[in-house]
């Protein structure tokens, strides 16, 4: 009940444990009316969205000025997916991050997340292209991952036409973004005609344009936030999330259900990414998780499947933070240091190819 969501209402074990810069931000989201999840489903989704781009509006003001931001859309996977690429600075071209934003596979959009992506910019020196995929419950599995592939596949092939090195590419995502970040990732190596024809590229080598597999080759890092990767019951879901920071259990399935559609997806690779095969070559990751995220163990999870097949990675816990807390550069250094970091990690890997 709203009447209950109070400061002192949270478990005193979350409570407790945030940091004071968290605890400020969950105070100042109480002090205004704080997003909640009601559902994927039925009359109610585009209010919940419009509550969600209203709430994230704050957060999103300020931050780093960019030299140009061009706004287009591209044919991928069958849909007009949005596509904005933020560029810090003047250059012919630049490598670039392909940002794909967080909210559950149900909210969310370019706006809710642009100071990230300017952030990153900013940070990395690199563009970032910020992919609008198609949300659930009106689009559901894998309808959003070939859309964020397809757009890899489209830069590796015709960045150049952009201002982007077609060789030079990095993924980063939060939350869900995060999931469709790494399952892109693994659909470009596993299953690159698939992504070539999601962007309407010749799926064969032959016929001289790149495809997917060109993609994957070019995806030199993984900027990978607090993201969902598989587990369904764990001993951080346990432990945390609930209407503070908008992601209670309950809404992560049905979440989780809404997009996926069913168990018959479980055994897929592309819905538990912690099941794929890591023998094979994957990028570097850098890997955050927040210690008070009911997905913290995912981040951990993952980050230990990869160390087990000797797989490059840098795994940070951010203490005293919750899910989400990448939004509140405004209030929280945390969240820019994270950001910074990966970055600087996207940065330093782009003129280096011999790390798969």
């Amino acid at each position: 009940m709203a009447d209950e969501q109070t400061f002192e209402s949270i478990p005193a074990h979350i409570r407790r444990a945030m940091t004071p810069e968290q605890a400020a931000v969950v105070r100042h989201q109480l002090a205004r009316t704080p997003f909640a999840f009601v559902g994927a489903s039925g009359g109610q989704i585009e209010a919940m969205r419009a509550d969600y781009n209203d709430e994230r509006a704050f957060w999103n003001e300020g931050g780093p000025q960019m030299v140009r931001t061009d706004n287009m859309t591209l044919p991928l996977a069958g849909a007009s997916v949005p596509v904005r690429i933020h560029r810090p600075v003047d250059a012919e071209t630049l490598p670039a991050i392909i940002f794909v934003h967080g909210g559950g596979f149900t909210v969310g959009n370019l706006d809710t997340h642009d100071r990230i992506q300017r952030v990153l910019a900013a940070e990395s020196g690199a563009a970032v292209i910020a992919v609008d995929y198609s949300l659930t419950p009106e689009a559901v599995f894998p309808q959003a991952m070939h859309e964020v592939a397809g757009a890899a596949a489209y830069f590796a092939a015709r960045g150049s036409e952009h201002g982007i090195d077609p060789k030079r590419l990095a993924f980063a995502g939060d939350s869900a973004g995060a999931n469709l970040a790494l399952t892109a990732t693994l659909l470009l190596r596993d299953e690159p005609h698939v992504a070539a024809e999601a962007a309407g590229l010749d799926a064969d080598p032959s016929a001289g344009q790149p495809g997917g597999d060109s993609a994957f080759e070019s995806t030199r890092s993984l900027l990978l936030y607090y993201g969902t990767y598989g587990l369904r019951d764990s001993a951080t879901m346990r432990l945390y999330g609930g209407w503070w920071d908008g992601l209670s259990c309950a809404d992560l399935e049905v979440m989780l259900e809404a997009h996926y559609r069913g168990a018959q997806y479980v055994a897929n690779p592309y819905v538990d990414p912690l099941t794929a095969d890591y023998s094979k070559p994957v990028p570097p990751m850098f890997i955050v998780g927040a210690e008070l995220d009911p997905l913290a163990d995912d981040s951990r999870a993952l980050n230990k499947v990869l160390g087990t097949f000797g797989r490059e990675r840098e795994f940070h816990l951010e203490e005293g933070a919750l899910h989400s807390f990448l939004h509140f550069g405004r209030m929280m250094e945390a969240s820019r240091d994270v950001l910074a970091w990966g970055a600087e990690y996207a940065a330093t890997r782009f003129d280096d190819s011999s790390q798969m």
